[in-house]
Protein backbone atom coordinates (compact mmCIF):
# COMPACT_ATOMS: atom_id res chain seq x y z
CA UNK A 1 0.00 0.00 0.00
CA UNK A 2 1.29 3.42 -0.95
CA UNK A 3 1.45 6.61 1.07
CA UNK A 4 -1.38 7.93 -1.32
CA UNK A 5 -3.57 4.86 -0.69
CA UNK A 6 -3.01 5.16 3.13
CA UNK A 7 -3.82 8.61 3.21
CA UNK A 8 -7.69 7.88 1.19
CA UNK A 9 -8.26 5.32 3.63
CA UNK A 10 -11.67 5.86 5.39
CA UNK A 11 -13.05 5.14 8.72
CA UNK A 12 -15.77 2.98 7.40
CA UNK A 13 -12.79 0.41 5.82
CA UNK A 14 -10.24 1.20 9.27
CA UNK A 15 -12.92 0.69 11.98
CA UNK A 16 -14.29 -2.41 13.86
CA UNK A 17 -18.15 -2.72 13.73
CA UNK A 18 -18.51 -4.88 16.87
CA UNK A 19 -19.01 -2.29 19.35
CA UNK A 20 -19.83 -2.90 22.75
CA UNK A 21 -21.15 -0.84 25.46
CA UNK A 22 -21.48 -1.21 29.23
CA UNK A 23 -24.06 0.17 31.85
CA UNK A 24 -23.22 3.52 33.24
CA UNK A 25 -24.86 1.29 37.02
CA UNK A 26 -22.74 -1.57 36.67
CA UNK A 27 -19.98 -1.38 39.20
CA UNK A 28 -16.35 -0.79 38.08
CA UNK A 29 -15.42 -4.56 39.19
CA UNK A 30 -18.32 -5.83 36.87
CA UNK A 31 -16.71 -3.29 33.95
CA UNK A 32 -13.41 -4.63 34.85
CA UNK A 33 -14.74 -8.20 34.06
CA UNK A 34 -16.61 -7.31 30.81
CA UNK A 35 -13.22 -5.82 29.61
CA UNK A 36 -11.32 -9.06 30.30
CA UNK A 37 -13.80 -11.34 29.16
CA UNK A 38 -14.55 -9.24 25.82
CA UNK A 39 -10.58 -8.89 25.50
CA UNK A 40 -11.51 -5.04 25.08
CA UNK A 41 -9.88 -1.99 26.51
CA UNK A 42 -12.67 0.67 26.23
CA UNK A 43 -16.08 1.65 25.55
CA UNK A 44 -19.09 3.68 25.27
CA UNK A 45 -21.43 4.36 28.39
CA UNK A 46 -25.17 3.97 27.95
CA UNK A 47 -27.81 4.57 30.29
CA UNK A 48 -30.81 2.42 31.25
CA UNK A 49 -32.38 4.50 28.47
CA UNK A 50 -30.25 3.20 25.95
CA UNK A 51 -28.41 7.10 25.40
CA UNK A 52 -24.75 7.08 24.87
CA UNK A 53 -23.50 9.01 28.08
CA UNK A 54 -20.05 8.41 28.01
CA UNK A 55 -17.15 6.67 27.62
CA UNK A 56 -14.83 4.34 29.97
CA UNK A 57 -11.28 2.41 29.58
CA UNK A 58 -9.15 0.66 31.59
CA UNK A 59 -7.00 3.48 32.01
CA UNK A 60 -10.32 4.76 34.05
CA UNK A 61 -10.22 1.88 36.00
CA UNK A 62 -6.37 2.46 36.68
CA UNK A 63 -6.50 5.92 37.63
CA UNK A 64 -9.64 4.78 39.99
CA UNK A 65 -7.66 1.98 41.64
CA UNK A 66 -4.94 4.02 42.19
CA UNK A 67 -6.27 7.10 43.53
CA UNK A 68 -6.02 8.46 47.37
CA UNK A 69 -8.60 7.06 49.95
CA UNK A 70 -10.02 11.35 49.94
CA UNK A 71 -10.88 10.75 46.25
CA UNK A 72 -12.44 7.25 46.56
CA UNK A 73 -14.76 8.55 49.53
CA UNK A 74 -15.91 11.69 47.53
CA UNK A 75 -16.98 9.00 44.63
CA UNK A 76 -18.60 6.72 47.10
CA UNK A 77 -20.40 9.50 48.73
CA UNK A 78 -21.58 10.67 45.19
CA UNK A 79 -22.46 7.18 44.17
CA UNK A 80 -24.29 6.67 47.49
CA UNK A 81 -26.16 10.33 47.45
CA UNK A 82 -27.14 9.16 43.45
CA UNK A 83 -28.69 5.98 44.84
CA UNK A 84 -30.40 7.08 48.02
CA UNK A 85 -30.72 10.54 47.67
CA UNK A 86 -28.61 11.25 50.84
CA UNK A 87 -25.69 11.73 52.33
CA UNK A 88 -23.98 8.74 54.02
CA UNK A 89 -24.86 8.81 58.03
CA UNK A 90 -21.70 8.32 58.91
CA UNK A 91 -17.71 8.54 58.32
CA UNK A 92 -17.49 4.73 59.51
CA UNK A 93 -20.05 3.78 57.37
CA UNK A 94 -17.92 5.47 54.59
CA UNK A 95 -14.80 3.77 55.88
CA UNK A 96 -16.43 -0.05 55.73
CA UNK A 97 -18.06 1.30 52.26
CA UNK A 98 -14.76 2.49 50.80
CA UNK A 99 -13.27 -1.28 51.50
CA UNK A 100 -14.86 -2.21 48.64
CA UNK A 101 -15.17 0.52 46.68
CA UNK A 102 -14.56 -1.18 42.94
CA UNK A 103 -18.16 -3.12 44.05
CA UNK A 104 -19.61 0.15 45.52
CA UNK A 105 -18.61 2.39 42.81
CA UNK A 106 -20.21 2.47 39.30
CA UNK A 107 -18.81 3.26 35.82
CA UNK A 108 -20.78 6.25 35.90
CA UNK A 109 -18.45 7.62 38.90
CA UNK A 110 -15.47 7.11 36.75
CA UNK A 111 -16.47 7.29 32.75
CA UNK A 112 -15.79 10.02 30.84
CA UNK A 113 -19.00 12.24 29.74
CA UNK A 114 -17.26 13.50 26.52
CA UNK A 115 -17.44 10.80 23.49
CA UNK A 116 -14.85 11.48 21.05
CA UNK A 117 -16.44 10.76 17.60
CA UNK A 118 -15.06 10.64 13.81
CA UNK A 119 -17.29 10.26 10.75
CA UNK A 120 -17.47 7.48 8.61
CA UNK A 121 -16.40 8.79 5.75
CA UNK A 122 -13.32 10.91 7.73
CA UNK A 123 -9.97 9.79 6.20
CA UNK A 124 -7.04 8.65 8.07
CA UNK A 125 -5.32 12.11 8.89
CA UNK A 126 -8.14 13.40 10.57
CA UNK A 127 -8.77 10.09 12.67
CA UNK A 128 -4.93 10.53 13.73
CA UNK A 129 -5.00 13.92 14.12
CA UNK A 130 -8.46 13.57 16.28
CA UNK A 131 -6.79 10.91 18.21
CA UNK A 132 -3.37 12.39 18.46
CA UNK A 133 -5.20 16.11 19.92
CA UNK A 134 -7.52 14.57 22.34
CA UNK A 135 -4.91 11.89 23.75
CA UNK A 136 -6.82 9.15 22.99
CA UNK A 137 -6.59 5.56 21.92
CA UNK A 138 -9.65 5.00 20.25
CA UNK A 139 -12.48 7.28 18.41
CA UNK A 140 -16.08 6.22 17.95
CA UNK A 141 -17.45 6.22 14.25
CA UNK A 142 -20.55 8.04 13.62
CA UNK A 143 -23.05 8.06 11.06
CA UNK A 144 -26.28 9.47 10.74
CA UNK A 145 -25.52 10.51 14.51
CA UNK A 146 -25.06 6.77 15.35
CA UNK A 147 -21.95 4.63 16.30
CA UNK A 148 -21.32 2.10 13.84
CA UNK A 149 -17.54 1.47 14.87
CA UNK A 150 -14.69 2.54 16.84
CA UNK A 151 -11.52 2.73 15.43
CA UNK A 152 -8.05 2.48 17.40
CA UNK A 153 -4.72 3.76 17.47
CA UNK A 154 -3.98 -0.18 16.56
CA UNK A 155 -6.28 0.16 13.37
CA UNK A 156 -4.32 3.21 12.37
CA UNK A 157 -1.07 1.45 12.88
CA UNK A 158 -1.98 -1.48 10.62
CA UNK A 159 -3.26 0.21 7.95
CA UNK A 160 0.61 0.99 7.13
CA UNK A 161 0.88 -2.84 7.10
CA UNK A 162 1.54 -4.96 3.90
CA UNK A 163 -1.92 -6.84 3.24
CA UNK A 164 -0.04 -10.01 4.05
CA UNK A 165 0.70 -8.90 7.62
CA UNK A 166 -2.37 -7.44 8.38
CA UNK A 167 -4.50 -10.77 9.23
CA UNK A 168 -1.78 -11.83 11.47
CA UNK A 169 -1.45 -9.01 13.04
CA UNK A 170 -5.30 -8.62 14.57
CA UNK A 171 -6.13 -7.72 18.14
CA UNK A 172 -8.68 -6.37 19.98
CA UNK A 173 -8.50 -2.58 20.69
Amino acid sequence: MTNIVVKDCLARELMSTEVLSVYEGWSIKRLADFFLSHGISGAPVIASDHQLVGVVSVSDIFKFENASGEVKSEALQSCYRNATGIDIASRADLVEWSKNAEVNCTVHQIMAQRVITVEADSNIIDIANVLVSNAIHRAFVIEDEKIVGVISSTDLLRSLLPETEKEAQSVPV
